[in-house]
């Protein structure tokens, strides 16, 4: 489907007649834009789009039956090009976890057309940068595309297991033992900051909860894959850089009285914003080191440096990689643009915001130690969104955390 040149086909689902009869309401003034088409249960929906795929779906949580969760899981297997929204007023309960590794978006009731009509443009924009043709070579030469780890799954099918425990959720991260001991390393880090002392996996899923669980599984499989290669010093460092970045974040969400989703979005687009570079450092070891040196006899930053090399920068190659595995778009916006916010088509303050703010400090920080030029600050971005006079205050409570007070 191409967006650009014909209606964007979206179906909405939710069991409450009166909700329907609304949304037809509201989207009246995008029929030029949209073939909006609408389901009063997930088994309806899934009969129409046997029938007709669509290119987004925007389910309720909470349905008779199947709920929104199930739904989406299955839409991802049956039709896995089809964009998937959770428009709901429930965030907090085990069905919004399940729905996670399903869905690409989170939308609260009641939702504005505004905001709607944001959230889909911004939606598409990212697949259309996402599918550029010109990539094919770089993905070539690359060869081997990290899958989604097989430990990643198993987390999944418990936590959308009706039965699970803590118990079976700590049997399968505690099979791998260099996993728990990083997860518990991290969790206990002063640097992030979490007040109570964790002694177990058990412990650490139920004070984290499993998002965050799930941000350290991902996170550490990946890392370590790509650390036997040649690239293994690099991603050390990138590694030791996003655990710093994901702390800033954290620490500007918290000053920003974030709720849990934000909070959950943050941490692993924090852990995982430099993903990119850790896949051009371990595929492509030679070519990485001369973008080193030019970079560092150059006066221009990293990410236009790899586009000369590769093609592509380790934002675009790191926002492939996590949409191809259906991490929801808030984490892939905020891959795909953390050094420059203004190319999204962000107009609120999101987990974008807290990586980009964060990673400029980090790197301001080591512009000091090392002498190699930190990425600017987008100033643009934090004043469109709204935040640009709350920097001096945000740069205090950065610094004030790296600085361990």
């Amino acid at each position: 489907m191409s967006h650009m040149t014909s209606k964007i086909k979206i179906l909405f689902v939710d069991d409450e007649p009166h909700l329907l009869q609304s949304l037809k309401r509201m989207l009246h003034s995008a029929r030029h834009e949209w073939d909006c088409q609408f389901a009063s249960g997930a088994q309806e929906a899934l009969d129409m789009m046997a029938r007709q795929p669509v290119d987004l779906i925007v389910s309720d949580m909470r349905m008779p039956g199947m709920d929104g969760a199930t739904l989406l899981t299955r839409v991802r297997k049956e039709h896995p090009k089809t964009i998937r929204f959770i428009l709901s007023g429930q965030a907090e309960d085990n069905s919004f976890l399940r729905a996670m590794g399903s869905m690409h978006q989170f939308l609260s009731k009641p939702c504005s057309y505004e905001t709607l009509k944001d959230a889909v443009n911004r939606a598409f924009s990212l697949r259309y940068r996402l599918n550029d043709p010109n990539w094919e070579k770089l993905l070539l030469e690359i060869k081997t595309i990290p899958s989604l780890p097989e430990v990643y799954y198993q987390l999944m099918e418990v936590v959308q297991s009706s039965d699970s425990s803590l118990e079976d959720i700590a049997a399968i991260i505690s099979q791998d033992a260099g996993m728990a001991a990083k997860i518990l390393q991290v969790a206990n880090s002063a640097f992030f900051g979490f007040s109570h002392q964790i002694y177990s996996i058990e412990q650490a899923v139920s004070i984290l909860g499993m998002d965050m669980i799930h941000a350290l599984v991902l996170s550490h499989e990946i890392f370590s894959r790509l650390s036997d290669s040649k690239g293994g010093l690099v991603i050390k460092h990138l590694w030791e850089h996003n655990l710093i970045v994901t702390g800033v974040a954290l620490a500007l969400a918290e000053y920003e009285k974030k709720g849990k989703e934000f909070v959950n979005y943050t941490f692993t687009s924090g852990l995982l914003h430099d993903i990119g570079q850790c896949l051009l450092a371990g595929a492509l070891p030679e070519k990485f080191r001369k973008m080193k040196d030019i970079e560092e006899a150059s006066r221009i930053s990293q990410w236009e440096v790899e586009t000369r090399v590769f093609g592509a920068d380790h934002q675009q190659i790191g926002a492939y990689l996590l949409n191809l595995w259906g991490l929801p778009d808030p984490i892939v916006e905020a891959v795909a643009f953390h050094h420059n916010p203004s190319a999204s088509l962000q107009t609120w303050i999101s987990p974008l915001t807290m990586i980009h703010v964060a990673n400029v400090l980090d790197r301001e920080r080591g512009e000091r130690d090392t002498g190699i030029r930190a990425p600017a600050l987008d100033e643009n971005y934090l004043k469109r969104v709204g935040v640009f006079d709350r920097f001096p205050a945000w740069r205090k409570v950065g610094l004030q955390k790296m600085e361990g007070q």
